[in-house]
């Protein structure tokens, strides 16, 4: 029914502005459209959440924020305040917000999709976070360079995207285009910039999990307490073997006790002795 009385509704405007001569039409209709650009609030315990939401896609995960990844939020709500998470396939920001809102963390968060950064950034500045969370649209991969991000949907929200490859966890990418991206490692990136090192890391890209990690052996083996990291394994028990093993010898393991309390898709490697 959305769909219906959505279309019905650009048709009102369509026909409304369509005696006009073409600047002003063009014009009336981006202003309209301005007009109408939606924005959520989403309660948490720290208070309401503002999200920017101009496409569906946008919509669903922050309407859902406490139901879809419930173990990221019990995650992030186990970390102490002042704490740096970086947040690495950050979409467009629901759990950087969260983590800099509701736990006082100080946030570092990437995201190459130039659709989904843009409302990112939209959403610091509504909830007057940039003292927060930096973001940055940028790939992180196994070693710096320049490559694509190749995109089934290039609207703000989606996923399943992958830099450097057309494959993502569930398959083939059916690209429609693809996004010129500037891609480093981890390390590299920590070497060149000197940015506050991560304490904590959520990883989610769907596609080059392994290879992030293996670009960021350095900075895990010094800093970095513990890392959150989307696998699913329905998708292929391997590619949860390479990231537990490569974890492992970085002094990580899968914590137990978090697994099994309703954990989906993500897994949380803690270091020994933190």
């Amino acid at each position: 029914m959305s769909k219906t009385i959505s279309r019905a509704l650009a048709s009102f405007v369509t026909l409304g502005t369509g005696w006009m001569k073409p600047y002003r039409r063009t014009i009336t209709r981006a202003l309209v459209a301005e007009r109408l650009q939606p924005t959520i609030s989403v309660s948490t315990k720290a208070g309401e959440l503002r999200f920017f939401a101009p496409t569906a896609r946008s919509l669903h995960d922050p309407w859902h924020l406490s139901e879809g990844e419930p173990e990221t939020i019990r995650w992030l709500d186990s970390l102490p305040p002042g704490q740096v998470l970086w947040d690495i396939g950050a979409n467009i920001g629901i759990y950087s917000l969260y983590a800099a809102k509701c736990r006082g963390m100080q946030v570092f968060a990437f995201e190459p999709s130039a659709a989904s950064y843009a409302v990112l950034v939209r959403n610091m500045e509504i909830n007057r976070l940039d003292q927060r969370i930096n973001a940055y649209c940028l790939a992180f991969d196994a070693s710096d360079r320049l490559d694509y991000l190749y995109m089934a949907n290039t609207g703000a929200g989606h996923s399943m995207h992958a830099f450097g490859q057309t494959t993502s966890v569930e398959g083939e990418i059916n690209a429609v285009f693809r996004q010129s991206v500037l891609g480093f490692s981890v390390d590299s990136f920590c070497d060149f910039f000197q940015p506050s090192p991560p304490d904590h890391i959520k990883l989610d890209v769907d596609s080059i999990e392994l290879k992030v990690l293996e670009g960021a052996r350095r900075t895990l083996a010094t800093t970095v307490r513990s890392v959150l990291v989307e696998i699913d394994e329905s998708q292929g028990p391997a590619r949860g073997g390479d990231i537990e093993r490569l974890l492992g010898s970085l002094g990580f393991a899968r914590d137990a006790a978090f697994a099994n309390q309703d954990c989906r898709r993500n897994v949380l490697f803690r270091k020994a002795g933190t």
